[in-house]
C-alpha cells in the first residue's frame, strides 16, 4: 500500500493506492493530530508520502519515516496523471489551485512554473459566508447557495442597461455585491451565499483568463479543495469562461492532485 497525503491549510487530502485500486479521503486540517494517531497505529508499515504546508508537522510526529515532496511539484505530477486519465493532452496550459488561497501556474507537458497567487480562495468563501450568514460548514454553504439568486445582491450589466442592448453580455457582473440597498433588503441568506461563491469564482476565473492570455493559450485548468463537490462554483466558472470566450476545465478529483503526486 502507498499513501499520499497533502496536508493543507483547510483540508488534509489522502490518496491510497493498493491492489484494489485507488481511494481518496479527506479530513479537516483541525483533525491533523487524529490523522497522525491513525497513521502511527495502523499504517506504520506502509509507504507514506507527504506534501503541503503541514507536511513537516506530520513527519515530525510520526513514529516511522515518511518522504516529503515540494507541494508545487507534487501537485503538478498528480495533475498530469489526472489530465492523462481524462484524455486531456495540452501542449501549454495554465492551472489554478483554488485551496484556502489560490496559486497560479503556467505549465507544459513536462514542467510547471508558479507565477503568482491570490488570497482570494476557499478561505474567502468560508470567511465571508460566515460573516454574512453565520454558517460555518462548507457543505451547508454549498447546498443552501443552490437556492440563491445573485440578482438581489450583485449588480449585473443588464441591470445598468435596464433592458436596453448591452455592448457586452448582460449576464456579466458589473459589481459583486453592488446591487442597490433597496434590492439587497430582500436578499436571503441563500442569495448572499451564492453571491460570495460568485465573487470567488469570477475572481479566480478572471485571473486565469489574464494568465492564459500572457502564456498564449486558451486552456485553463482548475483544481483545489474549494471545488470539491461544489457544483455552484464550477457552474459559475464554466459560464464566466464561456462569456469571455475562454476554455475552462475542472478536473475530476483535481483536489487530490497533491496527494496523488506525492506518491509519484
Amino acid at each position: 500500500m502507498k499513501i499520499g497525503i497533502d496536508a493543507g491549510g483547510t483540508l488534509i487530502k489522502i490518496a491510497i493506492l493498493n491492489e484494489a485500486g485507488r481511494t481518496f479521503k479527506k479530513y479537516p486540517s483541525a483533525e491533523i493530530d487524529q490523522v497522525i494517531d491513525t497513521l502511527n497505529a495502523e499504517y506504520s508499515s506502509e509507504d507514506v508520502y507527504l506534501t503541503g504546508g503541514k507536511a513537516e508537522y506530520i513527519k515530525e510526529n510520526l513514529n516511522f519515516d515518511a518522504a516529503v515532496s515540494i507541494e508545487f511539484d507534487a501537485t503538478f505530477r498528480g495533475l498530469s496523471q489526472l489530465l492523462k486519465e481524462e484524455g486531456l493532452d495540452f501542449d501549454r496550459y495554465v492551472y489554478l489551485n483554488v485551496g484556502t488561497g489560490t496559486s497560479f501556474h503556467q505549465a507544459t507537458k513536462d514542467s510547471q512554473k508558479r507565477v503568482g497567487g491570490s488570497g482570494v480562495g476557499g478561505g474567502t468563501l468560508m470567511g465571508l459566508s460566515h460573516l454574512l450568514t453565520g454558517i460555518e460548514d462548507f457543505n451547508t454553504i454549498i447546498e443552501r447557495a443552490k437556492a440563491g439568486n445573485r440578482d438581489r445582491v450583485d449588480l449585473k450589466v443588464h441591470h445598468i442597461y435596464n433592458g436596453r442592448p448591452t455592448p457586452i453580455p448582460g449576464d456579466l457582473t458589473a459589481s459583486n455585491f453592488g446591487q442597490d440597498q433597496q434590492t439587497q433588503k430582500s436578499a436571503t441568506a441563500e442569495d448572499q451565499l451564492i453571491s460570495v461563491i460568485g465573487l470567488v469564482a469570477e475572481t479566480v476565473t478572471a485571473m486565469a483568463i489574464n494568465l492564459a492570455d500572457t502564456f498564449e493559450t486558451k486552456n485553463m485548468v482548475f483544481i483545489g479543495s474549494t471545488l470539491l463537490d461544489n457544483e455552484v462554483m464550477t457552474d459559475i466558472i464554466y459560464r464566466y469562461s464561456e462569456l469571455k470566450n475562454a476554455r475552462a476545465y475542472v478536473v475530476k478529483d483535481g483536489e487530490y492532485s497533491g496527494a496523488l503526486g506525492a506518491i509519484s
